[in-house]
């Protein structure tokens, strides 16, 4: 209801009382519509208690309601204010909303961009009521809200910050989690390259040794055949080709001087034949490269009657053919 200049007094008094009626419903009324609390961020149902923000308007200022003195009203029976309509003007009674005041880019610690509250109806109406609740009471009594508002049977107030706080902690306990997982797999693949990379170079130094110990074409060998047999005989060969396949894993061919024979072995096979044969030379004390072959039965023998007969002593024996050694 509005007041033209030509309205009479009493007119303007219904008008005033229209006013003061609308005003307490913006101090708690009860909500006609279901829509989300933007505060506590849960549903306003129709029938609830709901109070109006004191906030710069989202939509459009209305025309005022009201009378003043302009229709012969005194001071006293002036009243009047201003309509404004927008989203997130209405929360629930006893909920604490606040907005992000951003401020300037100059802003310094005395001005500091922060959360700031937001006052509504009820809210002011609840502070008075609690400020005089204190007045009355002796010097010696507690004073307190929540006693107050359980005395009252007000609601509890729930503020809007400690809900956005919460869920900033969570966000950031969520982010931070995240970061740790990506850093733990970062970590882990660090050190999955690090195990490959000394992997790789324990390999290359492995394969590098068996290229230095392994044995290179032209080189020679001697090989002894029929170990404590009549017919044990050394023959010496010449490394033809070699294969690197790993560590005893090699394929080695060799080529005999005396008939051309070619033989294949494995590294592992080449080197106990070559240390066999040169464990057999050293016992029989045998020091020269040897080319084609050798029969070591008889020098086996020779030495062996050496050591057994007496010096000074007439001897003989005769080699596996029947040929006398002097």
């Amino acid at each position: 209801m509005f007041t033209t200049t030509k309205t009479t007094r009493e007119k303007a008094l219904v008008a005033v009382e229209a006013t003061q009626r609308a005003m307490g419903r913006h101090v708690c009324c009860k909500s006609q519509y279901k829509f989300k609390c933007f505060s506590c961020g849960e549903f306003i149902n129709r029938g609830d208690k709901i109070t109006k923000c004191n906030r710069a308007t989202t939509g459009m200022k209305l025309r005022y309601r009201g009378a003043d003195s302009i229709n012969g009203l005194t001071m006293a029976e002036t009243c009047f204010y201003q309509g404004e309509s927008g989203k997130d003007m209405w929360v629930h009674i006893g909920c604490n909303p606040c907005y992000w005041d951003s401020l300037l880019e100059n802003s310094n610690e005395y001005s500091p961009r922060a959360l700031r509250p937001i006052l509504t109806g009820w809210g002011c109406k609840i502070s008075n009521e609690f400020l005089d609740w204190c007045d009355s009471l002796p010097g010696n009594v507690l004073r307190s809200e929540p006693l107050f508002f359980q005395m009252k049977g007000y609601p509890q107030e729930k503020p809007m910050k400690k809900r956005i706080i919460h869920a900033v902690t969570r966000f950031q306990t969520i982010w931070r989690g995240y970061l740790l997982d990506k850093a733990l797999e970062i970590a882990l693949q660090q050190q999955r390259e690090q195990r490959e990379q000394r992997e790789q170079r324990a390999r290359f130094a492995l394969s590098q040794e068996v290229l230095r110990n392994s044995p290179q074409v032209g080189d020679h060998i001697e090989v002894l055949f029929n170990r404590n047999q009549p017919t044990e005989t050394v023959y010496s060969a010449e490394v033809i080709e070699v294969q690197y396949r790993g560590c005893e894993d090699n394929k080695i061919k060799v080529k005999y001087h005396y008939d051309g024979e070619v033989r294949k072995y494995t590294g592992k096979k080449f080197k106990l034949l070559k240390k066999e044969c040169e464990e057999h030379k050293m016992k029989l004390g045998i020091e020269a490269k040897l080319t084609g072959r050798l029969n070591t039965a008889g020098i086996g023998l020779i030495l062996g009657v050496a050591r057994a007969v007496p010096p000074n002593e007439d001897w003989r024996y005769h080699y596996p053919d029947g040929t006398p050694v002097e």
